[in-house]
């Protein structure tokens, strides 16, 4: 079916079922960002590929609300639906302009096996305001999308000891003593990055992201995970066994929270959980809402983590400098889907290397102005010596996860564009010599990027850093850099990106990339400080910087971080030969 037919298909079942409007949202039954091909229904209902996105049917309209990374793509990749710039000026968002469109006693369906907790009480509280009835009760995709891919069938393996520093009891001993502080019998897990960490589990269930699809309950007594058991081969089950999980199978999940004690207290994030579950449990028993407690323990990295995350910089570096090596003297024509498999040939070369982190963005042109660009065969553009060419890319490592990018001129750059990059250099800059006290938050240190670009009048949408997880997620809570004012502080072992950037519409775009581990500065009579340490090897562009819009400081800090990419690299890369 094209999407004509789907959103024809789609009106009649929901006249069928007395519904007035539905809401697609991109997600699945574990409050996944990024999603296995079975639960993307927003993909085959609208042909946006991006990873944030909601889309919204009513009997006479449709359409499709994302952001700032995802405006030109959205753009290019709907027909049926009216894209809804998220956050851009005077644009409503979709619960409001829902609540405009329909009448009192309309009622909206929105499936509550994927929408989390939170998002249903939000949404149920502000259309009631209106008398307009939110549905949770009904999955109205499913029976529509024929050819739906099957559930992912991938292996689980074990992460050693070695690499995640900490042992599953000694995690699960942790867990549980922040349960007894809540007070809180049970803690259920839906989230599949928290389970994976707390097990140390690690899969291929989604594409890039080395998890599997599980559930798990932890109460005082058992440890119970709930996983296809195809996927756990016998000396894994034995090893997990050994440590005191019981293993069951992944639809049993929902029989089991259905069988919780009447008396039991549940703690569960209700921003990490369905709705269908937190009802069911609700139902049941006494829940207590805080914070995964294994969200808060895996920012923080330990020490064996963070030195294998210093070895993986090295590692990485080595990647992306070949790279760059190559795409500044190859004479072999190429584009921008044969520039992401080059790369991904060097960081295969490396060792303990898994798979990418995320799918390459290798933007050439004005693809370099879609923040989140992806080639396909439709618009693979060659790469030619005259134009910006932005390269966002990661690995999964069994020592760490990367992400990195920069930008590049392949000829000679304008004023404009030198300019441009130099002030997206400055801003960079700012945050990695940044010093703060331990009471600092992200939105803070992302103001210290931004200065320097408000002052010329320009702004980037999207945040400036984000966390980055321990040989799992590229893009890892709760701590971030971003103007959404998150009360949560910055602290020592958290392991964030600093990315600010710079997009001009059909024209070019610009984005550097490091990853930033927060540590310990220093103690003064105001009290304790923090600075971040550079966890990514790999040159800026010198021939696109202006010194004379550099202050010294400025110009030193270049300096010094050219002269370690150098020490680290010189011996293992092609470009220091």
């Amino acid at each position: 079916m094209n999407t004509q037919n789907k959103l024809y298909a789609l009106r009649r079942k929901m006249d069928e079922a007395g519904i007035n409007a539905v809401i697609i949202p991109n997600a699945d039954p574990h409050q996944s960002e990024y999603l296995a091909g079975h639960w993307q229904a927003l993909k085959w209902l609208t042909g946006f590929s991006g990873s944030a996105g909601t889309a919204v049917v009513t009997q006479k309209e449709a359409g499709m609300w994302t952001d700032f990374r995802y405006w030109i793509q959205a753009a290019d990749q709907l027909d049926c639906f009216e894209l809804f710039r998220q956050g851009d000026t005077d644009v409503p968002s979709f619960d409001r302009w829902l609540a405009n469109t329909l009448s009192a006693d309309d009622r909206v369906a929105v499936d509550g096996k994927i929408v989390s907790a939170v998002q249903a009480g939000n949404l149920k509280n502000k259309f009631a305001q209106k008398g307009i009835v939110v549905d949770t009760t009904m999955d109205l995709i499913s029976d529509l999308w024929q050819d739906r891919p099957p559930m992912p069938l991938t292996p689980a393996f074990e992460l050693d000891v070695a690499y995640a520093g900490e042992t599953r009891n000694e995690k699960f001993f942790r867990i549980r003593k922040k349960m007894k502080d809540h007070h809180a019998d049970c803690h259920v897990m839906a989230a599949l990055d928290d389970i994976a960490w707390a097990f140390n589990l690690r899969g291929q269930d989604i594409h890039t992201n080395p998890v599997n699809l599980a559930f798990a309950i932890i109460d005082m007594h058992k440890i119970c995970l709930f996983i296809d058991p195809g996927k756990v081969s016998a000396a894994l089950g034995t090893a997990l066994e050994a440590d005191g999980v019981i293993l069951f199978d992944y639809n049993a999940f929902y029989e089991a929270i259905q069988g919780l004690n009447k008396k039991s207290r549940v703690l569960l994030d209700p921003e990490r959980i369905s709705d269908f579950i937190y009802q069911t449990i609700k139902m049941r028993s006494d829940i207590i809402e805080t914070a995964n407690p294994s969200i808060l323990f895996k920012c923080i990295k330990n020490q064996i983590e963070i030195s294998h995350i210093r070895d993986t910089a090295v590692k990485d570096g080595r990647a992306v400098v070949n790279f760059l090596h190559w795409l500044d003297t190859s004479d072999t024509p190429t584009t921008e889907i044969c520039a992401a498999e080059q790369l991904l040939n060097f960081r295969k070369e490396q060792d303990a290397f898994i798979h990418p982190s995320f799918d390459s963005i290798m933007a050439f042109k004005e693809h370099s102005a879609i923040c989140h660009y992806s080639a396909d065969l439709d618009t693979d553009l060659p790469l030619s010596p005259d134009a910006m060419f932005l390269t966002d890319s990661g690995g999964n490592y069994l020592t760490g996860t990367t992400d990195i990018t920069r930008t590049v001129h392949l000829g000679k750059p304008t004023s404009q564009e030198i300019r441009d990059y130099t002030l997206v250099l400055k801003a960079h800059i700012a945050v990695a010599t940044a010093r703060f006290p331990t009471t600092a938050r992200g939105y803070q240190i992302d103001a210290m990027a931004r200065q320097h670009l408000w002052q010329q009048g320009i702004d980037f949408g999207h945040g400036t850093g984000h966390g980055v997880g321990f040989f799992l997620c590229v893009h890892e809570g709760p701590a971030r850099l971003s103007p959404l004012p998150l009360d949560i502080p910055l602290g020592p072992g958290m392991l964030l990106t600093n990315e600010p950037g710079l997009y001009r519409e059909g024209q070019y775009g610009i984005r550097l990339e490091n990853m930033l581990l927060v540590i310990k500065d220093k103690k003064t009579q105001f009290g304790n400080f923090l600075k971040f340490e550079n966890m990514t090897f790999c040159h800026f562009e010198r021939g696109l910087v202006d010194k004379t819009l550099l202050s010294p400081r400025e110009i030193n800090w270049v300096n010094d971080y050219h002269h370690k990419v150098y020490d680290r690299l010189a011996q293992f890369s092609q470009i220091f030969c």
